[in-house]
């Protein structure tokens, strides 16, 4: 998933790297197949204990989140916001999928085992909002013209 939004940041270099809102929202992006991959990774450790594990998915919201919320406000404090700024803010799932994942990692930590069943619907939103977004990327930027 991450490849594909390499390849629309790569193919719209120009117009992505000239407006600060939409690096940000990439970005973003990047942060949500990142978010997603370190879950697995911490739910396939073996041997691990299951506290160790749930402190380690509230840690992963938690940074997730951080690293969100400073994108954001970092895109919003563009004077004039791309129109795709704007819609990439609009459907992202950022805040859905980190509250999802952290809200799992919290109710398992408490005990209520069912509390892991949260990271499905966190992990999807991540990833169907990462490809979204890397979609919109690729269509919602004119192409470059040759002069």
């Amino acid at each position: 998933m991450a490849g594909l939004l390499f390849v629309a940041v790569t193919l719209r270099i120009d117009t992505i790297a000239a407006a600060r809102d939409l690096r940000n929202r990439a970005a973003q992006t990047l942060t949500l197949f990142v978010t997603g991959l370190v879950v697995a990774i911490v739910l396939v450790i073996p041997d691990q204990g299951e506290r160790l594990a749930v402190i380690e998915l509230i840690v992963v919201a938690f940074t997730s989140g951080a690293v969100l919320l400073v994108l954001n406000h970092r895109a919003k404090q563009v004077p004039a916001p791309s129109a795709l700024g704007r819609v990439l803010e609009a459907v992202s799932p950022t805040a859905v999928s980190v509250v999802l994942i952290g809200a799992g990692g919290v109710l398992a930590a408490v005990g209520w085992d069912p509390g892991l069943y949260f990271l499905v619907p966190g992990i999807v939103a991540a990833l169907v909002g990462g490809v979204v977004n890397a979609w919109l990327f690729l269509l919602r930027i004119p192409p470059i013209r040759a002069n």
